[in-house]
């Protein structure tokens, strides 16, 4: 009787899509945050597009190294692509940045505040944040379930 060993194929298309969140994500942030900084003459918020690079680089090179390596060096570099995906573009950018400044505050304030020019690329491109973190959070949780179930087999 054949042993049937479980395809990666859908793990590895999973992780490319969360590569192209978090892709997407760092554009976001770049157009939004290069925007703020002009309206509102506010160059710290160019600190956030490092932020999203450096994430991005490590997210990558975490995620390659744990396809490269074996043992717990794989388990480690998995779970450091996993966990910086998340807190980072999911939680930062999705939950904090997204939906939190830019959805639930002006609900609660019913409004932008009115000392601040109301500018309609921003404010989208501040809400856009919600979209890819939300992929990106599904993609991580069907990551994980994979990994769990097939323990050894590397996304």
């Amino acid at each position: 009787m054949p042993v049937s060993v479980p395809s990666n194929r859908p793990t590895m298309a999973s992780a490319r899509w969360v590569f192209a969140s978090c892709a997407t994500q760092v554009a976001i942030t770049t157009v939004h945050h290069v925007r703020g900084a002009a309206i509102f003459d506010t160059p710290g918020r160019y600190h956030s597009i490092l932020v999203a690079l450096i994430l991005l680089v490590v997210s990558s090179i975490a995620y390659f190294l744990a396809r490269a390596a074996t043992g717990t060096r794989s388990i480690i570099a998995w779970w450091v692509f996993w966990t910086i995906t998340l807190l980072g573009f999911v939680v930062v950018f999705g939950v904090v940045e997204g939906f939190t400044t830019h959805v639930i505050i002006p609900i609660l304030r019913q409004g932008y505040p009115s000392d601040e020019p109301f500018d309609f690329v921003f404010e989208a491109t501040g809400i856009l944040h919600v979209a890819p973190a939300v992929i990106a959070a599904v993609l991580l949780l069907r990551l994980a379930r994979v990994r769990r179930s097939h323990i050894g087999v590397t996304p």
